[in-house]
């Protein structure tokens, strides 16, 4: 008899993110296994949800696209027929969802959501005592899974290793993020105009159109054209300046053949923890010299490292983790 897995998210699936990213793999996941039947529930995943509001709402130095109140006969619909509900990023459903207690839970949480909201959380789950376990993608999120218990299990987030994946052998900048100021995107301009760098292409992946003469860009791209970009350029940047939990996109790109450089955010550090190249957050100066310096040593090397580094965030081992809270819960 086939386990039946709700994956449930406030977050608008018709905007890309790291938690849809994830959600979207483990569904994909779950569907080739014929142990588990799984439905996600969620706006843009759901035809029948599309007439119901998302808010945008500032959250973490960014803008998050939110279902707050969804169709609560088919919400329940979905809850009643499964065995167990996976909750990513639960903050939202559990406080305005109103999520039965009857059922067995699973909250996996993304973000580093800060002290009050934590503390909001823990009173939520001590008020509803749900029968759960809480999971957590990173050290950052930690705390906010500790609200729920003081034994929360640690699953980072997942890709699907490209196994015969070699270090690109093309020369191309690469930048990926919303224009937010967190994303830091004007670094990434002014880089392109400076003289130390005016032979290199430049590439971006974000969501409007910024019209910067030295940089190829690219708005809201599918996943599919997202990794023929990739294959233009060797080095990512990550530039973030503040309120990263994770960086999926650090991975993503060493899994596409690109060495990541970013700023010395913990979270960035931890994801490639034996490979990181950083430099000093927000110093331009810092960011030109170590991709001054880089040039003279072994670029495929260096990539080598971080591919290594990567190996943890394979999809089928971490699914394995997965599989046994379904099973077990």
């Amino acid at each position: 008899m086939s386990i039946k897995v709700l994956l449930l998210s406030p977050y608008s699936f018709k905007k890309y993110g790291g938690v849809q990213n994830q959600v979207n793999l483990i569904e994909k996941y779950l569907m080739s296994d014929h142990k588990f039947e799984v439905k996600v529930f969620a706006y843009g995943k759901l035809d029948s949800l599309d007439s119901n509001l998302v808010f945008n709402i500032p959250f973490n130095s960014s803008i998050s696209s939110v279902l707050l109140f969804p169709n609560r006969k088919l919400l329940l619909e979905y809850i009643n027929w499964a065995d167990v509900i996976h909750v990513h990023e639960p903050f939202v459903p559990l406080l305005f969802w109103r999520l039965p207690k009857s059922k067995d839970y699973i909250f996996t949480h993304h973000a580093s959501l800060g002290m009050l909201v934590t503390k909001i959380l823990k009173i939520i789950y001590k008020f509803k005592n749900y029968n759960s376990v809480s999971t957590y993608v990173s050290e950052s999120a930690k705390s906010n899974a500790l609200s729920l218990n003081g034994d929360p299990v640690l699953i980072p987030n997942m890709i699907e290793i490209n196994k015969n994946k070699s270090f690109n052998n093309i020369e191309g900048y690469l930048f990926i993020g919303r224009q937010e100021s967190r994303k830091n995107y004007d670094f990434y301009v002014k880089l392109s105009n400076h003289n130390l760098f005016k032979n290199k292409l430049f590439y971006s992946i974000t969501n409007k159109d910024t019209s910067d003469k030295n940089i190829f860009t690219y708005i809201d791209p599918s996943e599919e054209l997202k990794t023929e970009i990739f294959q233009k350029t060797n080095i990512y940047l990550a530039l973030n300046t503040k309120s990263e939990s994770f960086g999926i996109t650090l991975i993503e790109a060493v899994n596409n053949g690109n060495l990541v450089i970013c700023s010395d955010l913990k979270s960035f550090i931890n994801v490639l923890p034996n490979s990181y190249i950083v430099y000093k957050n927000k110093d331009f100066n810092s960011l030109c010299n170590v991709l001054g310096n880089i040039n003279s040593k072994d670029l495929s090397s260096l990539w080598d490292k971080q591919y290594r580094d990567i190996q943890i965030y394979a999809l089928e081992e971490n699914m394995k983790k997965f599989v046994l809270l379904y099973s077990n819960i």
